[in-house]
């Protein structure tokens, strides 16, 4: 998976292509409602590939990463192919106040003209936002979708069943006092090559608009899904426990400098714990049988006790 957003985009965590992580600001996106993760079209970090070569240099290398990035104070989980699943890393450069601002107000923009289960594409003709901002002068095309709500779990089921979305259901063991409250899912979006004739064909509308138009937008027919979202209740906070399962060949995790984290064990895979001191606990693994990433938000500090957490986690591990 820049990240702005309000108390009803719980999430914007779109599929990315096959050769990228998803980049999830933690203390931001399920808190905020989860996050998604306001605009994002944020450029997401590639995965060191590795090429064939003799087993002791590769060994090597791996070593030497390894530990290069162990003295950072982050974690790293690696899949049976020796690729990095899950990781720690410093929060990203804030967005300018100049630029966080325009994006929300052109996103709110687009959401008011979106109904329930509308996704839509846009372009802003705008030579700051896309050129001149000093952050981010790559993604000129930008998305929004106005998720439904399913207050209904054999709904919100159906949903991810049509659409063929990670597999997300509430965890087999809850602590007292905790239910099910609603889920989302999100639709994939077209990345990378894939969007190039969707961004010509806005920025053409654009350039031979006579008018004083900024926002040209293209609604999308999307049908399968990049990720979810589902919320538990403690009975008082609707978002008391955010759950998210998203495709991608890996998780990032935004780590702040006063957070701490370990690696865990959840039955046969491993996870990381983190732990921040305002925004409270998360657990985050990698299903390598769906391609997908896996975390449990704490957005209620004291909620539920660590024990109670990596309880919920364990349950819902298939491997």
């Amino acid at each position: 998976m820049g990240a702005y957003m309000d108390s009803d985009e719980e999430l914007r965590r779109y599929s990315v292509s096959d050769d990228h992580f998803r980049e999830i600001d933690l203390t931001s996106s399920i808190r905020q409602e989860i996050e998604k993760m306001g605009h994002t079209n944020a450029t997401k970090s590639r995965p060191v590939k590795r090429k064939t070569v003799l087993s002791i240099a590769v060994s090597c290398v791996f070593l030497l990463s390894f530990t290069a990035y162990a003295a950072s104070g982050h974690l790293q989980i690696f899949n049976s192919k020796g690729e990095v699943v899950v990781k720690t890393t410093d929060p990203s450069p804030s967005l300018p106040d100049k630029l966080s601002n325009e994006l929300e107000i052109y996103g709110r923009q687009v959401l008011s003209l979106l109904k329930p289960g509308e996704l839509a594409a846009y372009y802003i003709k705008d030579d700051y936002i896309n050129k001149l901002n000093g952050y981010d002068t790559v993604n000129e095309l930008k998305f929004e979708q106005l998720p439904i709500n399913y207050r209904s779990y054999k709904e919100f089921l159906a949903e991810q069943a049509r659409t063929s979305a990670p597999r997300l259901q509430q965890p087999v063991y809850l602590p007292k006092g905790l239910s099910f409250s609603y889920g989302k899912v999100f639709l994939e979006m077209p990345l990378g090559k894939e969007s190039e004739p969707l961004k010509q064909k806005l920025i053409d509308r654009a350039n031979a608009s006579n008018n004083n138009d900024k926002l040209f937008i293209e609604k999308l027919q999307g049908s399968k899904a990049s990720s979810s979202v589902l919320h538990l209740t403690d009975g008082k906070n609707d978002t008391a426990v955010g759950i998210t399962a998203s495709y991608g060949l890996g998780i990032s995790l935004t780590k702040s400098p006063d957070a701490t984290s370990e690696i865990i064990q959840l039955k046969q895979v491993e996870a990381v714990y983190l732990n921040q001191p305002i925004l409270g606990e998360t657990i985050t693994w990698y299903d390598s049988k769906q391609g997908a990433a896996y975390s449990i938000m704490v957005n209620k500090p004291g909620l539920v006790s660590k024990k109670e957490l990596i309880k919920m986690a364990e349950s819902m591990v298939t491997e």
